[in-house]
């Protein structure tokens, strides 16, 4: 049980780790998407937030789309 706690102490040290955000968080979740999309890069906070407010008013699903 440690060796795998360290194993995982280990793990989010890496720079690609991303810690898992649950899903009834879903402004957390579409604001770390829309900054990880390649197309959305020199973007700032309130484009985000702008994105997010726009997607809101949609019907479906609240998940960012590229």
């Amino acid at each position: 049980m440690a060796e795998a706690w360290y194993e995982e102490k280990e793990r989010k040290k890496q720079p690609s780790y991303q810690k898992e955000i649950a899903p009834q968080f879903e402004y957390n979740r579409f604001i770390r998407d829309f900054f990880n999309d390649p197309k959305n890069k020199g973007k700032s906070r309130d484009d985000a937030i702008a994105a997010w407010k726009h997607l809101k008013l949609q019907p479906g699903s609240n998940q960012y789309r590229s």
